[in-house]
């Protein structure tokens, strides 16, 4: 490979959604605290959705958005996520036939990113990779994802296992960096709202026992996770003197089947509440007050551990995924199964066990170190990239 020759001067950061933007934020605000770096933001995806309308956390953040590439998510099919998907490249390809970018920045594992990233190849820009390495078998995200890590030159990964999966990808080890993720920085410095505020926000009232739910697609299950998702329903629908509180979930196919199901639990439900959007500070704060998180969200295996918090993970989304020892696995879902996990987090033996948890995606100042590293790296127009073989010399 060729010498990199400057430094980046000019970078654009793409965000997609809530869930990603969370991790960003950080790096994003510490970059435009860089008097050399020209930073420009980009929103796509569920960001402009109508319902979630997250991209105004941007202007609450103090950061500007210079790009908003909307796409109209028509309906929850395999064709209207193609049609999305394909928008996407040509949307991307305009902006940046129009604007020169040193390098992009880019997160994560969604259709809507990937279409950046395709673009962004084809006018020779740079790429740099966050969370690339991890597995999730149950998601046409897995694929997506080591898709984008072979677009991409640079590499930012949670811990060295997923290091030495970016590498066996035959991404070179000097450009795979372990930074920790981003998300669990948040956790330490978004200031937790009382139970007592939250309550009176939301016009809830939290009961003996109180849970977070959010279920996404399960898009390499043959129905998409539904059947899953009825049997834990049908399950909480027992538990009356729960507190039951669902986010909303990903917009990937059926996720509309998913919400049309959330919907009939609350009307026949009054301990059930379902949430659109609640932001990072409100999302902490939730599961301060409760006594699990419920799903198959990476949230429940990246972020919750550092709450000291169980996660029950339903069904094989996240399968595949380093996890820590607060998470409980229920591949099999159905009532028994259930029932056990349930006792478990009760129990006060696991209780204990809480205590002592470690999260494998802490890493101390990861947008700090994340930052460093890009301000020194050298980089030029992508340029060829040999496949690094497992036998080479390290």
């Amino acid at each position: 490979m060729n010498k990199f020759s400057k430094n980046i001067k000019k970078i654009f950061i793409i965000s997609g959604g809530r869930a990603d933007y969370d991790l960003l934020k950080p790096i994003i605000l510490k970059l435009k605290k860089m008097s050399k770096i020209d930073v420009k933001t980009g929103v796509t995806g569920s960001h402009l959705f109508k319902k979630n309308g997250t991209h105004k956390n941007f202007k609450k953040d103090g950061i500007m958005i210079h790009h908003k590439i909307k796409i109209p998510f028509l309906s929850d099919t395999k064709k209207s996520i193609i049609n999305f998907f394909s928008h996407g490249v040509i949307k991307f390809g305009k902006i940046f036939s129009n604007e020169k970018f040193d390098a992009i920045i880019v997160l994560g594992d969604r259709y809507e990113i990937y279409s950046a990233v395709i673009s962004a190849s084809f006018y020779k820009i740079p790429i740099i990779h966050l969370s690339g390495g991890e597995t999730t078998l149950g998601v046409i995200d897995e694929p997506i994802r080591h898709s984008i890590t072979k677009f991409s030159n640079f590499h930012f990964v949670a811990n060295n296992i997923y290091k030495k999966r970016v590498i066996q990808l035959g991404e070179n080890p000097k450009n795979v960096f372990v930074v920790g993720s981003t998300s669990i920085e948040n956790i330490r410095r978004e200031k937790i709202i009382s139970k007592a505020d939250i309550e009176k926000k939301y016009k809830i009232r939290f009961k003996h026992e109180n849970f977070l739910i959010t279920y996404h697609p399960v898009t390499f299950a043959k129905d998409y996770g539904i059947s899953d998702f009825k049997n834990l329903l049908n399950f909480l629908s027992k538990r009356k003197n729960c507190g039951l509180f669902f986010t909303l979930p990903n917009a990937d196919v059926n996720n509309f089947e998913i919400i049309k199901l959330i919907k009939k639990f609350i009307k026949k439900n009054k301990n059930a509440k379902l949430f659109n959007s609640l932001g990072k500070q409100n999302y902490f704060s939730f599961i301060k007050c409760i006594d699990a998180v419920i799903g198959n969200s990476s949230s429940g295996l990246t972020e919750v551990p550092s709450f000291k918090k169980p996660t029950l993970n339903i069904g094989i989304r996240q399968k595949g995924r380093v996890q820590a020892k607060s998470i409980i696995n229920i591949e099999n879902v159905n009532k028994k199964n259930l029932v056990k996990a349930f006792k478990k987090i009760q129990s006060k033996k696991f209780k204990r066990s809480l205590t002592k948890v470690s999260n494998p995606y802490f890493k101390k100042n990861s947008s700090s170190n994340v930052v460093k590293i890009i301000k020194r790296l050298k980089i030029n127009e992508i340029e060829l990239k040999p496949f690094f073989d497992l036998g080479r010399r390290r």
